[in-house]
């Protein structure tokens, strides 16, 4: 008999602590969803935001470069300056983005001077 009654006396508590653990649970896991939606958002925004950036820089007075000359890429280089004496890439980024390992490797090239011509001609 007195292991009913201690059997009963925990196990009260238990389903109580249990139904309650339980419904946290459920609210975590709602929240988790909606912080993934609302990142989800934000990045899609962000990404949004440096597609129209890239597309306005030329506009730009920070930009040292005729827009005439500036052709418009995207990927992996957003832009190529044909200059008078110079061909220059440029890569346009926002907040807090980094170059991708691509474009790492393009910008080390430049930099070691390792770029070629090559012509192509089909008859």
């Amino acid at each position: 008999m007195d292991y009913l009654v201690i059997l009963l006396f925990l196990a009260v508590p238990y389903a109580f602590y249990f139904k309650r653990y339980k419904k946290i649970q459920k609210e975590c896991h709602q929240l988790a969803e909606q912080y993934s939606t609302l990142l989800s958002q934000k990045k899609s925004s962000e990404i949004i935001t440096g597609q129209i950036a890239e597309k306005l820089v030329p506009f730009l007075k920070y930009f040292n470069h005729n827009p005439k000359d500036a052709l418009f890429c995207g990927n992996p280089i957003d832009y190529i300056i044909f200059g008078k004496d110079e061909i220059t890439f440029i890569e346009v980024k926002t907040g807090k983005a980094r170059l991708t390992k691509k474009q790492k490797r393009i910008k080390e090239a430049v930099k070691q001077k390792n770029v070629k011509w090559e012509e192509i001609r089909i008859n």
